[in-house]
């Protein structure tokens, strides 16, 4: 598989999207062993328990070199309030080349101040411009009506309707699917420079 992210840190007007590092647990923990941040993930335990973020970011560096996921550290000021990346879309038919699942998550100090938006445009835009993607998926819980609306602003549709196993919750919630190919990337972007 290949490297589709083939880049080490991205920026926006008020962000740094760089890759994580060890000092980075301390406050991983923190912001995602919230339980208003864990409850609405799948993949995320809680509790957060010690050595979780550490056994997390230790993996990044493998997943980036088989081309499995691509997390990025969001960064503001100098701080970090939050997450963004790519995984190998495993409920996809496509290849991992072809399709890769975005994700993400804010620190609840955070909210509401557009974060999730501008570090999603930005990898969006990096993923389509720099690699063969031919489309994006994403998707959040029912409940989660902020995720979705994030997800639209960027250009996303909604595809299906799912059950996911939460990881905090330990049941399944209900979820919605949504896909953003390449052709409606590039019109969200040019709509987003209006």
């Amino acid at each position: 598989m290949q490297n589709v992210i083939k880049t080490d840190r991205l920026t926006t007007e008020r962000l740094v999207l760089r890759h994580f590092n060890f000092d980075d647990a301390p406050r991983v923990r923190a912001l995602v062993g919230n339980w208003k941040v864990a409850r609405m993930l799948a993949r995320v335990a809680y509790p957060y328990g010690d050595g979780l973020a550490e056994q997390w970011i230790a993996s990044h560096e493998r997943a980036r070199a088989e081309g499995k996921a691509f997390p990025f550290a969001i960064e503001h000021q100098g701080e970090l309030v939050g997450c963004v990346g790519l995984d190998a879309d495993a409920d996809d038919n496509a290849t991992p080349e072809q399709a890769y699942e975005m994700g993400y998550w804010i620190g609840e100090p955070y909210w509401n101040r557009g974060f999730a938006t501008e570090a999603g445009r930005a990898l969006v835009r990096h993923a389509f411009e720099k690699s063969p993607v031919d489309r994006l998926t994403a998707g959040h819980l029912v409940e989660n009506h902020a995720s979705g609306s994030v997800l639209t602003k960027l250009g996303f549709r909604y595809i299906a309707e799912t059950q996911l196993w939460s990881e905090a919750r330990h049941e399944k919630v209900h979820a919605l699917r949504m896909v953003l190919k390449r052709d409606a990337a590039a019109k969200a972007a040019l709509e987003s420079r209006k």
